[in-house]
């Protein structure tokens, strides 16, 4: 894969600079995700506090999810960094084929572990019987669609670490855009209200998933 940035011979402080300000962005855009489905939610009609209320009840629920895209991504990129600094460019394509295995076994244990106990948890983060409803409708989808959440986020940090920080900024932003997009035409033009906003941050995580395992495949 090209590199945007030759990690061995460019000067410290301008590489640490193109390295770091594109991930710094990359995180705060990806806060928009959560940031703009409240934004529409909270605008539906009639139900809007209620739905409002039932999706920040899952908000401790879907980050515990994407911690885990942390944990095999932040993880698994330093040792693919030193495997390239090594040379070792096959041990290094294992590394992050160990990484895309781990992250699909983790999506298909944790897809269903949630499934399963969503009730429950979501009781334990605060949901009452007035935003239950709303909550249970968001979580579920959001919950089906953990693969893609998992590989997009665990898999940028492996484009990262390759030098790539501004390609793993696009990615990262392609999803935020499509999100801010699809909410209105599922929330209001669908009238989907609360599952328009989940089905949307589904898509979007989608399409960065598609574009970051594209990027991984190529030479």
């Amino acid at each position: 894969m090209a590199r945007a940035t030759d990690l061995g011979r460019d000067r410290m402080f301008p590489l640490v600079c193109r390295l770091a300000i594109p991930t710094m962005l990359a995180q705060m855009v990806n806060v928009l995700y959560s940031i703009v489905d409240r934004m529409y939610i909270g605008h539906i009609a009639d139900i809007g506090g209620l739905a409002l209320a039932g999706v920040g009840v899952c908000g401790p629920i879907v980050t515990l999810l994407s911690s885990f895209a942390s944990l095999v991504g932040l993880g698994g990129a330093p040792i693919l960094a030193m495997r390239l600094g090594e040379g070792r460019r096959d041990e290094a394509e294992k590394v992050v084929s160990n990484g895309f295995m781990t992250l699909l076994a983790l999506a298909a244990v944790l897809t269903s572990v949630f499934l399963l106990f969503k009730g429950q948890l979501l009781m334990w983060c605060g949901a009452s019987e007035d935003t239950f409803g709303y909550a249970d409708t968001y979580l579920t989808i959001y919950t089906s669609g953990t693969v893609f959440a998992l590989l997009a986020a665990g898999l940028n940090s492996y484009l990262i670490a390759q030098g790539c920080s501004g390609l793993g900024m696009l990615t990262v932003m392609l999803g935020a855009v499509m999100n801010i997009a699809l909410d209105p035409v599922f929330i209001f033009l669908l009238h989907m209200d609360v599952a328009g906003a989940a089905v949307a941050t589904v898509i979007s995580q989608m399409a960065s998933c598609g574009v970051v395992l594209y990027c991984l495949l190529r030479k």
